[in-house]
């Protein structure tokens, strides 16, 4: 005896907590790529041709994969894991920020 009967599948959604949390990080990871951008316009001018080019691309490019990495993840997670999982990724974004001024500092 079988049905033909089709479970649900499950929807994994932002709620309303879930996509506050979302703004609250995005705003964080804003500022840093804020920073990256603004690195990316100013250094430049500064150093010339000892401009670390590959560098500035990567600053730039950290905060936005990082926040992209931690929402995806944060799918199939409770609040606190979301949470957890954006903060892993904004001090991924802090430790490549510290690298990457040591860099330019010490070059």
């Amino acid at each position: 005896m079988t049905t033909d009967v089709e479970m649900p599948r499950p929807r994994f959604r932002y709620g309303w907590r879930s996509i506050a949390i979302a703004v609250v990080f995005g705003l964080l990871y804003a500022y840093v790529l804020w920073n990256a951008v603004g690195n990316l316009v100013n250094l430049p001018k500064e150093l010339g041709e000892l401009t670390p080019w590959w560098l500035l691309i990567v600053d730039v490019a950290v905060p936005v994969l990082s926040f992209a990495v931690a929402f995806v993840l944060g799918r199939r997670a409770t609040v606190a894991a979301r949470i957890l999982f954006f903060f892993i990724g904004l001090t991924v974004v802090a430790c490549s920020t510290v690298a990457s001024i040591a860099f330019v500092q010490t070059h």
